[in-house]
């Protein structure tokens, strides 16, 4: 910079120079000295115009002499840079493109109000969109599907992502989920579930067929068994201890296919059963008689706290099977003499049913599993116990299929609450109540 105002000074003091130098020759040094400034202002007004023509067309950079020189080069340099960052953001931009081409899952880029910005080679074959045709066009007006609109508009949880059909192929089953990222902006990803659908389907078929080929020999082989234990005195001794260990595992396993094939029926049947009004307070009555029977001589005390006016809308036997299932959990794991409370009630606009025992508590790591399929805290407690460790896993089928939760909260050696809450627009209020509000033990 400083060899750039240097050579800019000679150039201004050598053309004033030359100016004067003439104007004496011809008998006005003054003169020729004005002449010599604006000989130099006109070569700051070309270098300005040359400079703005090289804006304008962004062609080659000029070149120049002094201060001009050195913003030319400067100019020159800034292109230079500024070519090779766009090249690097081609490629890059390039090699996006190119893997996220060869990626199965649909990916787009939305942008404000839900407007598509890009979407890759997948999203094209599994959503129908097509560049640049729907570019700038809202996703909810390309994809057009009730659940998907639903679960844009913020219906369910983002985490959980939506299923739904291929707006394409009516027999690919797709699984969308929203991630925000940046400001403002969101990228959609959609992956084709058909395959794991598919096998799902499979499995359950498989679960259910073979629950109901196992359920004739079970019962004939227990019947058997039934038969010949009714009678103890009339068999010899040492089959007495045998006989009587297979007729209680065959009845447990006779329990387990009862339970698979419910588990079976509640995943394969796919409609939501708001069958009718429920009266919650009266089932949970009955139900609470079922288990004073199944306690009888451990003295258990069960207390029924119930909101006589509040009813529920849905499925008389999915609701049964699954307080039924909670409240025999409680039993089990309560120790004799100790009470089990039971609370319906309104909550959150909704209802809440919690079930409450005094037991021995569940450790933290084991609450998020709780609901898995034959997953048990103490097996051999529970074997002992007479569960299948298919109780749990009922109850979340059947609230799920009611939109509503199971929690569960506990403390070692204080025991545990299983809490189901179900959304607002389930809940009734009735004029007459036939249950009683409060139903303690006797």
């Amino acid at each position: 910079m400083a060899g750039g105002w240097l050579a800019e000074a000679a150039i201004g003091g050598g053309l004033i120079t030359a100016g004067f130098i003439l104007g004496l020759v011809a008998g006005n040094g003054s003169n020729g000295a004005v002449a010599g400034l604006a000989l130099y202002a006109g070569w700051h007004l070309r270098n300005v115009l040359r400079l703005g023509h090289s804006l304008r067309r962004d062609g080659d950079t000029p070149e120049s002499l002094g201060l001009w020189g050195d913003l030319f080069e400067r100019l020159h340099r800034a292109r230079r840079e500024a070519l090779a960052g766009r090249r690097r953001l081609t490629q890059i931009v390039q090699r996006f493109e190119d893997s996220s081409a060869a990626l199965p899952d649909a990916a787009v880029v939305l942008g404000d109000g839900g407007r598509i910005d890009w979407c890759n080679e997948a999203a094209e074959r599994l959503l129908g969109l097509s560049t640049p045709r729907d570019l700038g066009q809202r996703i909810t007006n390309v994809v057009r599907h009730p659940d998907f609109a639903s679960y844009f508009n913020g219906q369910g949880a983002r985490a959980d992502g939506v299923e739904f059909l291929s707006p394409v192929r009516n027999d690919l089953a797709l699984h969308a989920q929203l991630v925000s990222f940046g400001h403002g902006r969101v990228l959609l990803v959609v992956r084709d579930i058909t395959q794991v659908q598919r096998l799902e389907q499979i499995r359950r078929d498989f679960v259910a067929n073979a629950s109901h080929e196992l359920r004739t020999p079970l019962t004939v082989v227990h019947g058997f068994l039934e038969t010949l234990t009714s009678d103890m005195a009339a068999v010899p001794q040492r089959w007495q201890r045998p006989l009587e260990l297979m007729n209680q595992q065959t009845l447990r396993m006779q329990h387990i296919v009862d339970d698979m094939l419910i588990l079976a029926r509640l995943e394969g049947d796919g409609t939501r059963g708001m069958d009718s009004d429920l009266d919650v307070p009266t089932l949970l009555k009955s139900i609470r008689g079922e288990a004073l029977v199944l306690s009888g001589s451990h003295g258990h005390r069960i207390d029924l706290d119930a909101d006589p006016a509040l009813w529920l809308r849905g499925n008389e036997l999915e609701l049964r099977s699954a307080f039924t299932n909670l409240i025999s959990n409680a039993i089990q794991h309560t120790p004799d003499g100790c009470v089990v409370n039971i609370r319906w009630r309104a909550h959150g606009g909704g209802a809440l049913l919690e079930v409450q025992d005094h037991g021995e508590g569940i450790a933290p790591e084991h609450l998020p599993r709780l609901s898995e399929r034959f997953y048990r805290v103490d097996a051999s407690r529970s074997r002992a116990l007479g569960g299948t460790g298919l109780g749990l896993a009922i109850v979340k089928h059947a609230l799920a299929r009611h939109g509503a939760e199971l929690r569960i909260t506990s403390e070692l050696g204080q025991g545990s609450t299983f809490s189901c809450v179900f959304p607002a627009g389930l809940s009734r209020r009735v004029a007459c109540a036939t249950a009683a509000a409060v139903d303690p033990a006797p």
